[in-house]
Parts: C-alpha cells; structure tokens; sequence
C-alpha cells in the first residue's frame, strides 16, 4: 500500500502545477487505438495535451478527496457500487409497489362504480334474469372485488383516499430515490474514471483492472 501510495504522489509531482484545474473528469486517450492520431502528428499533439490535462485533473482529484492509494481507490469505487446497486432495488422496489397500488385504484374505481348494480342484484327476485341483464357490470364488480381483496390479503379493503394518498407518497419517495440514484451512478462512474486514468498514469495494464472489476462484480 504505501508503494502504491508514493507511485501517485510522484506522478502527481511530475505534473506542472498550472495544469491542476478542477472540471468534469474524461477518460484518458489511449493514442495506441486512437487511429486520428496515428493519421495526423497535430491531432495527437492535441491528444497529448488533453490527456496531460486529464491526469492532472485526475491528480487533483486524488488530492481533494484524500485518497492515497489504488486499494484506497478500489474500495472506494465498490462501496459506490454497492451503493448504487442498493438503490437501485429500493427504486424498483418502490415502482412495483407504485404499479400495485395504481392497480388498486383502476380496481376500486371499478368496484365502486358498478357496486349499485351488484346490490341491485343480490336483492333481485329473478337473479338470473338479472344477471343476464347486467352481465357486464356484475362481471366488472366480481373481478374488482375479487383483485381487492387480493391485494388486503383477508384484511378491510383500503378507500380510494387512502390509496390516492398511498400513491402520492410513493411518488415523492420515487422522485427521491431517482435523484439519489443519479448521483450515485455518476459517483461511481467518476471514480471508474479515476481509477483509469491513474491506472494509465502509472503505465499498468488498463485491460487487467478492467477484467478484475468484471470478476468483482460477478462473484457479488
């Protein structure tokens, strides 16, 4: 740890200083695959200094947040993971019960909708003459009354209040968890950066820690 700890605080030495510009983190160019800069000397001049400017940028990055080594870096990039990754399932979590109580409220609706017909009906002389009549609305009545109580699990059925109050909260908590959600993805991916560009900046093999990162995420 402390080898790798002094091979970053020594790339960041051989960086000017005037370079260290906080912005927007890309990925370092690999000119080797670059086939534009093979082609043209000024393009990969112009690469060059872009990808100066992003291990300097990288550096800076590194120096703000107080990371002092590779494994520091890793541990970092898979908690962010795992982050994203938990709220990610509490946002699909809470679209499936959205999507429930949506369907609660399409049934409700259709429950108290064709209610009186189904009263009308219980208190008929001539139920099948009755039910003949009214197929429809008896059929739409049965159907929601029989998803209701579905969905109570034996217990009340909720009012179309409660539920309509039900979905405004899941709403909220949607919103919530997709803007937490966002952020985490862009933690994520911008030490997924950083960890590339510090992979370069020391000349180790990108391909490896790529692959490493596959097997990580494979064996969770």
């Amino acid at each position: 740890m402390e080898k790798n700890a002094k091979s970053l605080e020594d790339a960041s030495a051989r960086l000017p200083a005037f370079l260290f510009i906080k912005s927007d983190l890309r990925l370092v160019t690999d000119l080797q695959s670059c086939v534009k800069a093979q082609q043209s000397a000024a393009y990969a001049r112009k690469v060059k200094l872009s990808n100066l400017q992003q291990m300097a940028k990288t550096i800076a990055y590194i120096q703000e947040y107080g990371y002092q080594s590779e494994e520091d870096l890793a541990d970092a990039f898979q908690k962010a993971q795992a982050q994203a990754s938990q709220m990610r399932k509490a946002l699909r979590k809470t679209e499936q019960d959205l999507k429930s109580v949506n369907a609660q409220i399409h049934y409700t609706g259709q429950y108290l909708a064709n209610k009186s017909v189904y009263k009308q009906y219980l208190g008929s002389k001539n139920k099948k003459k009755f039910r003949q009549e009214h197929q429809s609305e008896i059929t739409l009545y049965e159907t929601a009354r029989k998803v209701l109580k579905e969905h109570a699990n034996g217990g009340k059925l909720p009012s179309m209040k409660a539920l309509k109050a039900e979905k405004e909260d899941l709403l909220a908590q949607k919103d919530s968890q997709y803007e937490a959600y966002q952020k985490l993805r862009s933690h994520e991916k911008e030490l997924k950066t950083v960890r590339a560009n510090v992979t370069v900046i020391l000349g180790k093999d990108l391909s490896r820690q790529a692959e490493q990162d596959r097997e990580n995420t494979r064996s969770k």
